[in-house]
């Protein structure tokens, strides 16, 4: 898994660093001090995830985060800002952006953002939501409750890994058939059993069978194989 952080504050950027590397053990992580640094990289570099200061040099706005998505490719773009309009929000969203991370945030909610828009949601605090602009999609405030999960809640690829999982893969087959890296499988496996509210695999399965995502409805024996 390769992130991508651009911001123009060392201070932030190494506090950034820290969480980033605490939360996603094993991931590529390289950081930018300006747009045009990151952008170059990209040119020569897949991402799973772009994020970017929305004040640094050469972002001049939202054209920024337009040069960024179309950079980024697949990969998400998250914007981060220390201070922010709710139309600067709107606009940032409306450009491409899956999420925008005020600098306030806490730790903890920052890396559970973070891990959203990694799994195919939208992050925005709910303050801003009023200017959020009609972009098609479901955009989600913060990461659902456990418990309230429903079959709709969760990406293709997310009902895929479910899926083999349920099924006995191992995560080097799962990684292996997926096309991801082993440390990225097992992080959203990790963060699949917080949302379900499971400690296992086995009780995983159960739940991904009551939500029709394949497994079986009786306990099976699984191994949390790796």
């Amino acid at each position: 898994m390769r992130l991508v952080v651009a911001d123009d504050h060392p201070l932030y950027l190494d506090a950034v660093r820290g969480h980033l590397a605490r939360a996603f053990r094993g991931a590529d992580l390289h950081f930018f001090s300006t747009l045009d640094n990151a952008l170059a990289f990209l040119a020569q570099n897949s991402a799973d995830l772009v994020m970017l200061d929305y004040s640094m040099p050469g972002m001049d706005g939202t054209d920024g985060v337009r040069r960024a998505v179309a950079a980024a490719g697949a990969a998400p773009v998250v914007v981060m800002s220390g201070i922010a309009s709710g139309s600067q929000v709107g606009s940032c969203i409306a450009a491409g952006a899956k999420g925008f991370l005020p600098k306030t945030m806490d730790a903890q909610v920052f890396t559970d953002a973070v891990a959203l828009v990694l799994h195919g949601g939208t992050y925005v605090p709910a303050e801003f939501m009023g200017h959020l602009p009609h972009v098609g999609q479901a955009v989600t405030v913060t990461a659902p409750a456990e418990g309230e999960e429903t079959a709709a809640d969760f990406s293709p690829r997310e009902v895929e890994l479910m899926r083999m999982m349920a099924s006995g893969a191992s995560n080097k087959e799962i990684a292996r058939k997926m096309a991801l890296q082993e440390v990225t499988v097992k992080f959203y496996l990790t963060r699949l059993f917080r949302r379900l509210g499971v400690k296992n695999r086995s009780q995983a399965a159960v739940t991904a069978a009551r939500l029709g995502l394949g497994g079986t409805s009786q306990p099976p024996f699984l191994p949390d194989r790796k």
